[in-house]
């Protein structure tokens, strides 16, 4: 079975790799993905022509034109597969004015590569290319092919507006099949402080609907004012914040460190820092939407107001709507559940953790801590549809996702190509 020296070569063999990685970050940032419409097309035909320069079998599923999804396949002969999955949308980049950078060329300056989509998460699919070229290179040797699984990395569009036409449909479909999923969707890590992934929240999202009568503005006492009934219902459910989860004996430690790594976010206030202190240990209510009123001088008869509120896997999404409804019950005010997912975890002592856990460690020579996503990502629809343990690690960098001048740096870029080229390796290990 493999040892030090094998793990010492294949992070030798990305080092080497270390130019080419920067330059393919840049590269698919300055394809244009953006949702809307998402098209990835002509990204997925790039990456695509790097896979066959390599000599790697690939293939292109598309539910709708212009929107692809790819598979790079490289085989093994340990008779498993890992699935490695990320995706290639981004979101628009706003205002061109808050851009220190152009948001669609991929410059490097200062050891970082700076565009949409660099933390989000082109730099880790950059990555992933990296790794599957170093394991395609090394598993030319029979005697490491036949002791490796199969290892296919999936690069989907749609990820920033539900994966319809990319994860969500390709697990629909029963197109991964694996006994372990690798997300790439991950950030926050370094490579003297790594942090992996293994799980995210559920939600809810509830929807708050009051009714009244219409009056004149000056006379305001002959109308019933929907909005100002919204007001009381709306601070009801604000007190679910208050609600303390009943988390699993193996939940508890995952969501201790989960709140050490909220806490270690740069800048946070005092009144920050005790928020990020109940995150995982009390659901998390967000006022997101507002509607009511038709004109100034009109006493509103209908206003709305919707929720989004994230549970910490372990705890059953229905036990919060039951308190969410006992605590609106009389108000007056309709409640309508407006979707609702729970979210899941992987247990510390699962294979799939104890594999990523050990080969962040044998790939950085850092111990890595585990966290759970406050979001979610396309592990979600891996393990609701296809039934595939998920674990997250990337090269996003804590903070810049979305926003203006985003950037990844080089060093994660290198950081996680290493762990996604080494994870093969320990996974065959920890049987």
């Amino acid at each position: 079975m493999f040892g030090r020296e094998e793990i010492d070569e294949v992070k030798s063999m990305v080092e080497d790799e270390r130019s080419e990685v920067v330059e393919l970050t840049s590269k698919l940032v300055r394809f244009e993905t953006v949702v809307p419409p998402g098209e990835t097309g002509e990204c997925v035909q790039f990456v695509k022509s790097y896979f066959d320069d390599l000599g790697v079998e690939t293939a292109i599923y598309e539910r709708k034109p212009k929107k692809a999804n790819l598979r790079a396949k490289i085989e093994g002969g340990a008779g498993e597969t890992i699935i490695w999955l990320g995706h290639l949308d981004v979101v628009p980049a706003g205002s061109l004015e808050n851009w220190s950078h152009d948001p669609f060329k991929g410059e490097v300056v200062g050891g970082r590569v700076y565009g949409r989509g660099t933390t989000d998460m082109k730099g880790s699919c950059a990555s992933a290319m990296v790794a599957a070229k170093v394991l395609a290179s090394i598993m030319e040797r029979t005697e490491v092919k036949e002791s490796l699984p199969t290892v296919e990395f999936w690069f989907t569009c749609d990820e920033e507006i539900g994966a319809v036409d990319g994860t969500r449909w390709l697990a629909s479909e029963g197109l991964f099949k694996g006994e372990v999923c690798v997300i790439g969707d991950s950030f926050g890590s370094l490579p003297t402080d790594p942090w992996v992934d293994v799980g995210c929240k559920g939600y809810i999202r509830v929807l708050l609907r009051a009714r009244g009568k219409t009056a004149h503005g000056g006379v305001p006492f002959l109308g019933e004012n929907a909005i100002e009934r919204l007001s009381e219902a709306v601070k009801h459910v604000k007190e679910v914040g208050n609600y303390p989860l009943d988390l699993p004996e193996d939940v508890e430690p995952i969501a201790e460190s989960s709140t050490e790594f909220l806490l270690r976010f740069p800048g946070l206030t005092e009144a920050q820092r005790e928020a990020a202190k109940k995150v995982f240990w009390y659901p998390t209510v967000s006022l997101n939407i507002i509607r009511g009123g038709v004109k100034v001088n009109v006493v509103p008869d209908e206003a709305e107001a919707v929720f989004d509120i994230r549970i910490t896997p372990g705890h059953p999404v229905w036990k919060v709507e039951q308190v969410i409804r006992g605590l609106v019950e009389g108000s007056g005010v309709e409640v309508e559940v407006a979707g609702t997912r729970e979210g899941f975890y992987e247990r510390l002592d699962s294979r799939a953790v104890r594999s990523m856990m050990d080969a962040v460690e044998a790939a950085l020579g850092a111990k890595p801590h585990p966290k759970i996503l406050t979001g979610t990502t396309d592990g979600v629809h891996v393990e609701r549809i296809s039934k595939i343990p998920c674990v997250g690690f990337g090269a996003g960098v804590r903070g810049v996702a979305h926003a203006p001048d985003e950037y990844v740096t080089v060093e994660n870029l290198v950081m996680a190509a290493k762990v996604y080229a080494v994870f093969p390796f320990i996974w065959a290990r920890n049987t």
